[in-house]
């Protein structure tokens, strides 16, 4: 009977959860603290009656080392917030006082609750099946046939550690149709903690996640202090294995991940043979990604990265578990501003395709998801992308094991994993460097995960608009002088470095550039020297049409507003030094170009100009002023002999427009910088070619 308590009361968790004394009713208790454990054993007591455990119907009921019932609690109820559970000794008529099972504390958090199993290592002799192999013939135990066998289809794998010899016991496991169920077998006369912790190394899973069946006590201690963290277990807990809790997985029938871990089995057989040399071995082993955007289309796969995957998962950022929760997620993630991307990276290798083993996503330079599946763990892949994706910034969670930084060049990339008849991807050793704003900073994203870049793009500083205006690059012979050098470093917003360009300096291979920026900033012209310069600040109205003149503002009102990154005596200098020159000036912009294309024309290297989005948007101003500058630059782009890229090409309605509510200028959807960046290295891969370049 239950005394006012509900039989949900005692749950299956909070018993593993708690600690537990136990003695006579009204009498001190007769144990140190001790535990129940997820296995079915009682935990840190050694009493013979009191073995293992069950849960059924809120009964709790101990069972002797024999398997028999020794008690059953019938009687249970709170004293305060912890319960007390009371029981009579059930094998002897005479002897039936009342004992007390009363609730001490929590359990530390590493017992509470253990992890759900994804590899069982199964001892043999008997564990396994019945005897000892080098003593005689064995005797099958058809029920862990079967288990091995269930366990698989549930995508749960199976180890063998056994203190035998490999041959002997390979041939009784073909005999019984078993061997090819299990993976990474260590089968020696050797101490099983070592062979142990090699089946853990191997199959690159967290300890936690793994169980080890063994009939000696000894064995079991020893693995555990190899590999601390493994869950451990005798054989008893056998019969019951399949339906233990731990052990549900996923379903598994065609035995997929079984193909996934024979793979991996065959690797380490073959990294063996390479006399331990990792990286030697990677070499050889033809590593391929590709990355990929249709996310929504793999959506399923990758919300399983995302809220599964620890060990490779540098940001442990989850979603919902509930899918259109989850989506939502995504969605609201993307919300968050313009300057976003993101993809899924499938791997392959020339043992095996591992299908989609990565996702990132990065917002405004930062990432917020970059995780890999452990599929993928040790082949330099994770490494090798976020070399591609340029190192963004990353706010590392909680442990990983793997060093982001580690320089790898032995993967390459495809266009799809997963397809062996297609054609290698476009992909480019040589150096682009990319000018130019959100166009270029967006089509970036795409280009540089198949080619090295030299990115120029607007930035931020100190509250200033910092651009890569054809200007900067026009000016490079004036600042050069003494007197102008000196104005400059008197300048708010003059970052260090603002007129370094590699246009100037031509070390790249190849040059993107587009210019949207034109109509962003206002002008000023020294009244020492005459040099004009750009200046615009996120704060005082930069893209307005009319531009303020910003010399009519004292330093008085700039301090009443609190604006950022603008001192007392730069400011003064500034107002004093230069007037203002206007917006956009035709015959400047022209003579600007000019200088620009006889520098890049000088470097002999490909060119490609990128046009401006004229016809598709509502916003009339901004798409009158790029056809404007499209009227001026393409003519001067085909004189020069550049290749020019109609950024129309790849707009044909509103659905190709970004969707902040601009509807017009350089903000598209994803796929048009997709498209735009496979333009761009089309045209330099057919380049290179007939270069031989």
């Amino acid at each position: 009977m239950l005394l006012g308590l509900r039989n949900d009361v005692l749950t299956r968790d909070r018993l593993i959860g708690s600690r537990w004394s136990f003695g006579k009713l009204h009498e001190p208790v007769m144990t140190e603290q001790f535990g129940f454990g997820a296995d079915g054993l009682v935990k840190n007591y050694r009493e013979s009656n009191e073995h293992s455990w069950t849960l059924e119907d809120g009964l709790l009921r101990l069972f002797n080392e024999a398997g028999a019932l020794t008690w059953v609690f019938e009687i249970m109820f709170l004293a305060g917030e912890r319960l007390v559970l009371i029981a009579q000794y059930q094998n002897d008529a005479f002897w039936r006082p009342f004992f007390c099972l009363t609730e001490v504390a929590p359990a530390p958090a590493a017992e509470m609750k253990a992890e759900a199993v994804r590899l069982v290592i199964w001892d043999l002799d008997e564990t396994f099946w019945r005897g000892t192999l080098s003593e005689g013939p064995v005797t099958p135990v058809l029920e862990n046939l079967a288990t091995v066998r269930a366990l698989n289809e549930r995508g749960i794998m199976n180890a063998v550690c056994s203190k035998n010899d490999f041959e002997p016991v390979k041939k009784v496991l073909r005999n019984l149709g078993i061997w090819d169920e299990f993976i990474f077998p260590e089968i020696a006369f050797a101490p099983k903690g070592p062979m142990v912790a090699r089946i853990v190394e191997n199959v690159q899973l967290r300890p936690e996640s793994i169980l080890f069946v063994d009939d000696n006590v000894t064995n079991l201690n020893e693995a555990k202090f190899f590999v601390p963290g493994l869950q451990v277990a005798e054989p008893d807990i056998l019969p019951g294995l399949l339906a233990d809790a731990r052990l549900r997985g996923k379903p598994d029938p065609e035995k997929k991940r079984l193909a996934h871990y024979k793979v991996l089995e065959l690797k380490a057989a073959e990294k063996g043979a390479a006399a331990g040399d990792n990286e030697k071995f990677l070499r050889a082993s033809d590593i391929r990604v590709s990355f990929h955007y249709d996310i929504e289309a793999q959506f399923d796969r990758v919300h399983d990265l995302v809220n599964r995957t620890n060990q490779l998962n540098f940001t442990k950022n989850r979603w919902p578990e509930q899918r259109e929760a989850a989506l939502a997620a995504f969605f609201s993630e993307q919300s968050k501003d313009f300057n976003w991307h993101a993809g899924y990276v499938k791997v392959a290798d020339k043992y095996g395709k591992y299908g989609i083993c990565g996702y990132y996503f990065v917002m405004m330079g930062a990432c917020t998801h970059f995780l890999f599946s452990c599929r993928s763990m040790n082949m330099g892949v994770e490494q090798f992308v976020y070399s591609r994706l340029g190192r963004p910034e990353i706010k590392i969670s909680g442990e990983v094991i793997s060093d982001l930084f580690r320089e790898v060049d032995w993967v390459r990339v495809v266009d799809d994993a997963d397809d062996d008849t297609a054609p290698p991807a476009a992909v480019m050793e040589q150096t682009i460097c990319i000018r130019g704003a959100c166009d270029m900073a967006m089509a970036s994203n795409f280009l540089r995960i198949k080619s090295k870049t030299l990115e120029e793009l607007t930035y931020g500083w100190n509250g200033w608009e910092i651009c890569s205006l054809p200007r900067i690059v026009a000016l490079h012979e004036e600042v050069s002088r003494p007197e102008n050098q000196a104005i400059i470093a008197k300048l708010p917003g003059m970052p260090p470095g603002r007129f370094e360009t590699d246009v100037v300096a031509g070390r790249s291979d190849a040059y993107v550039l587009s210019f949207s920026q034109e109509s962003f900033h206002g002008y000023y012209r020294s009244r020492s020297t005459g040099m004009i310069l750009p200046m615009g600040h996120f704060s005082l109205g930069m893209y307005a049409r009319e531009k303020p003149d910003y010399t009519k503002l004292t330093f008085a009102e700039l301090q009443a507003a609190n604006l950022p990154g603008i001192f007392e005596d730069k400011w003064n200098f500034f107002v004093t030094e230069f007037e203002f020159a206007g917006g956009f000036d035709q015959e400047r912009f022209v003579s600007d170009i000019q200088k620009v294309f006889s520098l890049l024309r000088g470097h002999g290297k490909p060119v490609i100009i990128v046009g401006l989005n004229e016809r598709i948007g509502r916003d009339t101003y901004i798409l009158n002023f790029f056809a404007r500058i499209n009227a001026i630059v393409r003519p001067m782009s085909e004189a020069s002999g550049f290749h020019y890229i109609d950024i129309g090409d790849f707009i044909h309605g509103e659905d190709d427009l970004a969707a902040d509510g601009m509807f017009g200028g350089p903000h598209f959807a994803r796929h048009v910088y997709a498209k735009l960046a496979e333009a761009v290295l089309e045209i330099l891969t057919g380049y290179t070619e007939l270069h031989g370049v």
